[in-house]
This record gives structure tokens, sequence and C-alpha cells, in this order.
């Protein structure tokens, strides 16, 4: 299962970023760490990295412009909402999500320069980042609820809709306009789930309760390691309902064959594999080739012994066939003959593996075979698949040891009809 390294930005310089491994589904591995980029990029080993900006240094807006295609709507988007920002859109890298149910566009906008400044230190660090997003795109976010996250002087405050971030000073105010004490008729009563620490829980202990008598469930979750663990959850999300930040100019260009470490494992096996199965293949048909070359110069030999007019030849076994049809077809009178016996053991050998045909000889009907084997049920198995053929009965004459193989002395009788 691909990993994913987490690293939450500082809001102060002179902070440590915070940083955790997560699986695909967002769940945390292992203990949250903090230190510089370098630190961090020690811990990265392969993994995707993702990085959470500050809330505060991200806008976040939506649009409902009309075009279609990533490339169009980026080039046209700072047009928009040029009205919108306060700074030069040349200054600011904008980017979008998916469409929502409402047709609209959620956009995140950074400075170009910050954002080129965490990618700079990053690389010089030593770490590979593939998406940047707005740590408010991380808070947890449930169907039909409102989360509050309250950290570090700022509060952010996410639903369906999106996400807001404002001075916590302003919450108190935010939450009247969002959940008056009155609730307007048809309105749905609100679930409200409020992730904070311990201090900040204290703190504001009244406002909670007073939230608490307008809505119709408040829910508050106690925040440690800056809440790391939380937004690595929510970062398995962000494919959804997130804004990756890395578009246009700042899109990560992978190679065709930049795999991550899950896939990377699953191709080497799987060419590992390929492999093993050529080789296996390969000494299969070397075998096969090897007992093709034994019968082959046995049915030469019987071809010389009974044709000596026939002389050399590429195919003795066809020749021999031909010769015995042409002068009645059995040289055991009735029954299956020499080359009914010869097509069985040929359909029989591949069958029964580790087996090397030595000598073959043919006399009154009867077939002698002299087997080297790997093992005794190597024997069996060529013996019991004869038997099926139904036109050969066999007799195992012999089966001793010789060093790591078994010799072997197997006679086919004919079944007369």
């Amino acid at each position: 299962m691909a990993e994913t390294l987490v690293i939450r930005m500082p809001a102060k310089a002179d902070d440590e970023a915070i940083w955790i491994h997560s699986d695909m589904t967002g769940a945390c591995i292992g203990e949250a760490a903090s230190g510089d980029l370098k630190s961090a990029a020690q811990q990265a080993g392969g993994r995707r990295v993702t990085v959470l900006l500050p809330a505060t240094d991200v806008l976040r807006l939506a649009s409902n412009i009309p075009l279609k295609g990533q490339a169009k709507i980026l080039q046209a988007l700072p047009f928009a909402l040029e009205e919108t920002v306060a700074q030069d859109v040349d200054l600011l890298q904008f980017a979008i999500g998916e469409r929502r149910s409402d047709n609209k566009l959620p956009v995140a906008v950074v400075e170009r320069q910050a954002l080129e400044t965490l990618l700079d230190d990053a690389r010089a660090a030593g770490l590979d980042v593939d998406q940047v997003y707005s740590e408010a795109d991380a808070v947890p976010l449930a169907p039909n609820t409102t989360t509050v996250w309250v950290e570090d002087g700022i509060a952010i405050i996410r639903d369906d809709s999106g996400s807001i971030s404002v001075d916590v000073d302003e919450l108190d105010t935010l939450l009247d306009l969002r959940f008056p004490l009155e609730i307007e008729e048809g309105a749905t009563a609100a679930h409200v789930l409020v992730y904070c620490d311990q201090e900040l829980h204290e703190r504001y202990d009244e406002l909670w309760e007073q939230l608490r008598l307008r809505v119709e469930s408040l829910d508050i979750k106690l925040l440690s390691d800056h809440g790391i663990a939380q937004l690595s959850n929510g970062v398995a999300d962000h494919a959804r309902s997130g804004v990756n930040l890395l578009q246009g100019r700042y899109a990560v260009k992978r190679q065709a064959f930049d795999f991550s470490p899950a896939w990377r494992l699953s191709a080497s096996l799987f060419v590992t594999l390929c492999l093993l199965t050529l080789v296996y293949d390969g000494l299969a048909l070397l075998q096969l080739n090897s007992q093709e070359a034994a019968i082959d110069q046995t049915a030469g030999e019987l071809l010389a012994k009974k044709f000596p007019s026939a002389g050399e030849t590429a195919d003795p076994w066809g020749q021999l066939q031909s010769r015995l049809r042409a002068t009645g077809g059995s040289t055991a009178g009735s029954g299956p003959g020499l080359i009914e016996g010869l097509n069985v053991l040929a359909d029989a050998l591949p069958k029964a593996k580790g087996l090397k045909v030595e000598a073959l000889s043919f006399r009154n009907g009867i077939i002698d075979l002299r087997l080297e084997a790997t093992d005794v049920a190597a024997i069996d198995s060529l013996s019991r698949e004869i038997d099926n053929s139904g036109l050969f009965a066999t007799d195992i004459q012999s089966a001793n040891p010789s060093g790591d193989i078994i010799k072997g002395k197997v006679q086919l009788k004919a079944v007369n009809p």
C-alpha cells in the first residue's frame, strides 16, 4: 500500500514543521515528528510527499466560470477574479479543484513567491513535493456537518460548500452569523464538530455552551501534536474536495515509469515471475527436445534394421511410420504397434515431469523403455498416462536409485482389441 509523508508548515517562520506518515486511507503510521525540511526529507523514503500550507497563506474562493478544460480555465481565471483579489494577479498562483454540484469551481490562490520559496527550500532539503494544499483542505469533513478548527490564533470553518479562515477573535461573531439563535423556518438543524486543544477548550467554554443551544449536536475533540494526525486523515480526501496548488507552471511532471514504491515492488515481482516462467518453459523445451531426439534415434535404428534400403533420413519416425503402413501397419500382427506406441509415449512424456528417455526398443509388439527420473513418482506418473490411453498396459520392471536420480525400466504391452 502506497504511503504519504504529510508535512504541515508552520504559520511562523521561527516554528518547526511537523510531519507524520499515513497510508492511502489517511490512517497514521507511527508517531508525529518535527524539525526542519532536511529532517523531514530523511523520513521521506520514496513516499509521496504532501505539504500543507497555513490556511492564512491561501485564499479560498469559488467561481462559476463556464469554461471547460483545466488549461483554459487557469488562463482565464486571473482575469475573472481580478476584482476579487487585492494583489496583482501576475503575482498570484491560481489553482482549481473539481467542479461542485452547484456548478461552481473551488479556487485556491497563493502568492507565487511564497510557493516558489517553499518548493526551492524543499528541493534544497532533498524533498520532491508531489502536492501542496491549504491546511484548511485537510480539516476533517463529515456529511451534513460543519467543522470548526481552532488553533494558534486562527479559526477554520469548513463544510460541504468550502472553508473560511478568520482570526480567532472573530470566531464568536462568525458563529453568531452562521448559527443564529432563532433558526429560520424550513432550515435544517446543524451538526457541529469542534477541534481544539485543551487550553482553547477551556478558554472558549462559554462560547461552546452557547453554540450547543443553537445546533442539533455539538462534539468537541481535543488536538495533540498540532492536529497532524487529524489533518493526515483529511489528506486522503483531497482528490474529491481539495485544491492542489501545483498546477500550471508548477505541475509535477513524472516520468512514464516513475512508480510509487508499492508499484515498483509489484512491477519487479511481475518481471521476476515472467523471467522464471521463461526459464521454466526453456528447460521444459530442452527436455522435450532431448526426449524427441531419443525417440528419433530409436526410430532410426529400427528403420535401419527393418528397412536397410531406407538410408539416412531427417525424419526417421515419419519414414518408419510410412513404410510400416505400406507393409500392413503393425509389427505385432494385431492390435496397436510401434507407431501407436510412439504416439502414446509422445503424448505421455510431457505430462510426466522429470523424465528422460535413455533407450527404447521394440520387439514382438512390446516396447521396452530405459528411463532416468528425478523420483519414482515421475515413473509412476508416466505409467498412469500410458495406461489411460487404453492402447497399452505398462509394467514397471525396475526403479533403482543411482546417485541423485532413479534408473527405471518400463515395458509397454499392446492391449489387444
